[in-house]
């Protein structure tokens, strides 16, 4: 055992170049500006694919993500985000720049992502030396993870919650560096006392401190993950400290914490804004970095006593629940494996006493949301963290040498763990994982070339120039897979136009309802309040859009939408009060009658074409059965391959060899109107929609077909069935209508009060 130790010191001996930042400043300057430039420059090759004119609407580029707009709709001061800090960034950039806000959210992801190169570089830097962090900081931020979620258009946190916590786990590493062994095991030269400390160090915890404490101004879950950091941190001081530097590592560590999270738990921009308490608490870690610095001959005694420091520190857990932050956040881990449904509310039937039926039911949503599919097995996994699957695969197998040879990259553990978590988590937490395979396959490659070149003289010219050819090779190959990429627009054009229109009439205090995809978009343009969005979309909140677009009725539609409004968008806070039982027959009642209820404010409904590519799902939601707690699919299939129809027998006759299919019925949707054709002979076949001037064609089901989210976007709008409940205030056929929600037929008499009211 004790030669293998002896051998496990003299390979990281042989390895290591230990970074000094007054030798190696120049050195890291040049790297940041490499990557940060390269990386940049790799990530502007995307404009090009944005030019085509027919992915603007009113002279914006639209943008690619929906979270995009939620930010900027609080930029405008619209919706429940104005608060926050992505929206502060974005007016702040908008102001400093003289840009629009779509300008903000179209460019700003490139130039913001391109951050975390710097700090991948410094990572290589801190592990591997000046010339480990030339190839990691060049590719750490472009990783297909990773940049699938922050190219142009994807003005979203996503930038700050891997960048923050990379930042965070670097600044604890280099703060550690000063008193804990390289590798697991000391080397001789570690064992010894060694020079003292630089005398800075205490201010530079503080500042490292401050830096955390306003890292997840952004994101709330930053927080829990720059605590857990904290965490390792602490274990590694304990584990790796040379001789005589264990108490000087808890030092350090206490002022970090102290000004990092002595304070209130706040979120968003809220964080800026210290109260009198939190700036004496700031006060204090000054004061305490002074001591520290300063060490008067008359404190000593304390200031050098171990247990005083635990005693601080544990002060510190305790009032600032620096344990409390790990549980929510392994809520939010569990609530990703997607459950079909979610479960009855506490609250339930107590209305109605004890052992009554038991309440409503609702339909779970992280399972149809794109985001949270899960990554399908580790070939795609190692296909997004690197060029391709094997270089990926070969970048992990680095990782873990490098977690053998330096435990300091422990802390990008929480990094890692949510990148391999895109297994069954979902895709979106796989670029979480990009920069730590960098660091592997950029820190394994230069050292299984000093391995090679051994002693040989000049080697560290040839290790600059094979960090450099690694570079560039990954980055021609990374400008391959990302030059000619399709855009990804969240709507349609005339969508946002129909949407811009509204924002000219609608009163300001009308509701616009609209899938819950496109609830920020429609926040952003029309710039009026929607039931639903990206950040309120469980399945309670969105069971009433669902059940208005999926009814085949206008009536049930209309009144859904005008109970809801009159409960304030929450009607499920009071069905949560009864027997789902009755909540169904109360529903169904919305169908077969006019029922009283109170006028609200003015309510719009969008349909849209791009509801067909969502009603296999909104389907699902619409026919939930709130006692059981199941749905049924819509069916629906986009028609790719050229064929003609057969009048005679109503069939899709294709040229290429696939069968003929049988339909009861073609809508074919031009600019100039649509015609129609039946065919009866087929009643139990699918509908097949022609949309000529979407160039889409769609088959699918009665369920689908008869549903107000397609009847209302390709039916008369006259028909008296539909013309008594819904007025047509937007035509833009066959993309999308607007149409205004005409109030109750009824009113309640007197005190009464209907169940839905």
């Amino acid at each position: 055992m004790k030669a293998l130790s002896q051998k496990y010191v003299q390979l990281s001996e042989s390895l290591d170049e230990r970074p000094d930042w007054r030798e190696d400043w120049k050195w890291l300057l040049a790297i940041a500006l490499l990557g940060y430039g390269l990386t940049l420059a790799v990530r502007l090759l995307d404009a090009s694919n944005w030019s085509d004119p027919g992915l603007a609407a009113g002279g914006e580029i639209i943008l690619a993500t929906h979270d995009s707009y939620g930010w900027l709709a609080g930029a405008k001061g619209v919706g429940s985000f104005a608060g926050y800090g992505m929206p502060a960034l974005a007016r702040a950039l908008s102001g400093v720049f003289g840009a629009p806000l779509w300008k903000v959210g179209f460019w700003a992801p490139a130039y913001l992502g391109s951050l975390i190169a710097v700090v991948t570089g410094l990572w290589g830097w801190l592990l591997g030396g000046r010339r480990a962090g030339i190839a990691a900081g060049c590719l750490g931020a472009l990783s297909p993870g990773f940049y699938y979620r922050s190219r142009l258009g994807y003005f979203d946190t996503d930038v700050f919650t891997l960048l923050m916590p990379l930042l965070l786990g670097f600044m604890l590493a280099h703060l550690l560096s000063f008193c804990c062994t390289r590798g697991w095991l000391s080397t001789h030269e570690e064992r010894r006392e060694g020079d003292a400390l630089p005398a800075a160090l205490p201010w530079l915890a503080l500042g490292y401190g401050l830096v955390a404490r306003m890292a997840h101004f952004a994101h709330d879950d930053i927080q829990p993950i720059g605590v857990a950091l904290f965490w390792i941190a602490l274990g590694l001081a304990a584990l790796t400290s040379r001789p005589g530097r264990r108490l000087e590592a808890l030092k350090l560590l206490t002022i970090y914490t102290l000004a990092a999270y002595a304070t209130v738990r706040h979120f968003s921009y809220e964080i800026f804004e210290a109260t009198p308490l939190e700036l004496l608490w700031l006060g204090a870690a000054i004061g305490l970095a002074a001591l520290v610095w300063r060490r008067p001959q008359r404190l000593r005694p304390v200031l050098d006593h171990p247990w005083v420091w635990l005693a601080g520190l544990g002060v510190l857990v305790f009032f600032f629940d620096l344990l409390l932050p790990l549980g929510p956040y392994v809520g939010k881990v569990l609530n990703y494996l997607k459950p079909v449904a979610d479960a009855v509310q506490p609250g339930a039937a107590q209305a109605v006493g004890q052992g009554a039926a038991a309440g409503p039911i609702y339909p779970g949503i992280t399972q149809s949301i794109r985001e949270a599919k899960n990554v399908v097995d580790w070939t795609t996994f190692f296909a997004g963290e690197s060029v391709s699957p094997w270089l990926g695969g070969l970048s992990g197998l680095g990782l873990v040498c490098v977690l053998a040879l330096r435990p300091a990259f422990l802390l990008l553990l929480p990094l890692i763990g949510l990148g391999v978590g895109s297994l069954f988590m979902g895709v979106r937490f796989a670029m979480f994982g990009g920069p730590p395979f960098a660091l592997g396959l950029g820190l394994g490659v230069h050292w299984l070339g000093k391995a090679i070149l051994g002693r040989a003289g000049g080697r560290g010219h040839v290790l600059t120039l094979v960090q450099c050819l690694l570079a560039g090779v990954c980055l021609l190959g990374y400008a391959a897979i990302y030059r000619d990429l399709a855009p990804t627009p969240v709507l349609a054009p005339s969508h946002a136009e129909a949407l811009m229109k509204l924002k000219a009439f609608a009163p300001k205090d009308a509701a616009v309802w609209t899938w819950w995809d496109y609830g920020y978009a429609t926040q952003y343009f029309a710039e009026r309040m929607t039931p639903n969005d990206g950040g309120r979309h469980a399945g309670r909140d969105i069971y009433p859009t669902a059940l208005a677009l999926m009814t085949p009725s206008a009536r049930h539609a209309a009144q859904i939408i005008n109970m809801s409004a009159g409960l304030n968008h929450d009607p499920a806070r009071r069905w949560d009060k009864f027997p789902a039982a009755e909540v169904k027959q109360s529903l169904l009642a919305l169908a077969t009658s006019d029922q009283p209820m109170a006028r609200p404010a003015t309510q719009y409904l969008v349909v849209c074409w791009e509801n067909m590519n969502l009603l296999r799902w909104i389907g699902y939601y619409g026919t939930w059965d709130l006692a059981s707690g199941q749905g049924t699919f819509a069916k629906t299939q986009v028609v790719p391959e050229a064929f003609n129809v057969d009048p005679g027998r109503g069939a899709m006759i294709f040229r290429g060899p696939n069968a003929p299919i049988l339909v009861s019925g073609v809508d074919m949707l031009t600019a100039q109107g649509p015609r129609r054709a039946s065919f009866p002979m087929n009643p139990a076949a699918p509908h097949l929609i022609i949309n000529d001037v979407a160039k889409q064609v769609i088959l699918m089901d009665d369920l689908a077909y008869n549903s107000m989210a397609v009847q209302l976007l390709i039916g008369d709008p006259a028909r008296p069935e539909v013309s008594g409940y819904f007025k047509l205030v937007h035509e833009g056929f066959p993309l999308v209508r607007i149409y205004e929600v005409l109030p109750p037929a009824k009113a309640p008499q007197g005190q009464a009060e209907a169940f839905t009211q």
